[in-house]
């Protein structure tokens, strides 16, 4: 197999370089535009679609070229005895190298879009994504190796950066009182599945350069909006007015602990009989059932 090459490892550092770059991916994209169509044709095909003319008309391609994408994906458009639409193609593993050709061809598109100083929270969580993308592909192709560990650490960096950018995208499009709605209905669908959620945390933070510990709760407020993320602190210098993007990232926090909490509850039936709330954590979150 051909091995894989990481974009971070080859991208230049000039501005030239960098749209010269561009170009030599999309003349690789333009070379794979048949091979990409015939996966497409399958993938269209797999979901339900199974009248060539149809499929001639997506893909604005003629009939015969629908009849040669499908056969070369292993599918017989003539045969009557095909599998019904509702059954799903064979499980196969993701091939490393073709993985890594998409997060390639992902990296090309949005790469001209961070040729600014300040790219958009999209155009960021693009980048980050056809990047971890190859990095996935990186683990998946080798099963052994010294960076493999570097890669799952950047893996985990570059959707934990696209969540973010993601997050702060959400919040220019809501205001406070829909993404307080949001976080109440999140809370209450929880809840209803017989999930454990996260009421309140408690947090010590330290201080940089002195290293002195303060005192931080984060909660959900009962009103103004209902929901709505709270901060309270007796530290003079912490601003504790919450932005809507600080909203979704700590509402997002705190349904991971709660998360992270549920797998260490026992099942329902091996509660107490009145679990209404159970004792702090060591980290200071209180768990609601």
């Amino acid at each position: 197999m051909e091995p894989t090459v990481d974009p971070l490892d080859t991208e230049p550092a000039d501005l030239r370089g960098a749209a010269l770059t561009a170009l030599r991916g999309w003349a690789a994209r333009r070379d794979r535009l048949a091979e990409d169509r015939a996966d497409l044709m399958a993938a269209a095909w797999w979901s339900g679609t199974r009248t060539v003319a149809e499929l001639a008309r997506a893909g604005d391609v003629s009939r015969d070229t629908v009849y040669g994408d499908l056969r070369a994906r292993g599918i017989e458009p003539t045969d009557k005895t095909a599998q019904p639409s509702d059954v799903l193609p064979p499980y196969a593993p993701i091939p490393p190298q073709a993985l890594f050709s998409l997060a390639r061809q992902a990296w090309t598109l949005v790469r001209p879009a961070q040729l600014t100083d300040r790219p958009g929270w999209l155009q960021s969580a693009a980048w980050n994504t056809s990047i971890a993308l190859a990095r996935i592909a990186v683990l998946l192709e080798q099963p052994s190796g010294a960076d493999l560990a570097a890669n799952a650490e950047d893996l985990v960096g570059r959707l934990g950066m696209a969540l973010n950018e993601a997050q702060k995208a959400w919040a220019e499009l809501e205001d406070r009182e829909e993404l307080a709605l949001w976080s109440a209905a999140r809370i209450q669908e929880a809840m209803d599945e017989g999930k454990a959620v996260v009421g309140a945390a408690d947090l010590t933070l330290i201080e940089p350069g002195t290293g002195s510990p303060f005192a931080v709760q984060i909660g959900r407020s009962a009103s103004g909006p209902a929901g709505w993320t709270y901060l309270r602190t007796e530290h003079p210098q912490l601003d504790t007015r919450i932005t809507a993007a600080d909203h979704l990232a700590i509402q997002t926090a705190l349904h991971t602990l709660g998360r992270v909490l549920n797998s260490l509850l026992p099942p329902d039936e091996a509660l107490p009989d009145d679990p209404a709330v159970s004792e702090p954590s060591p980290t200071g979150a209180t768990v609601q059932r």
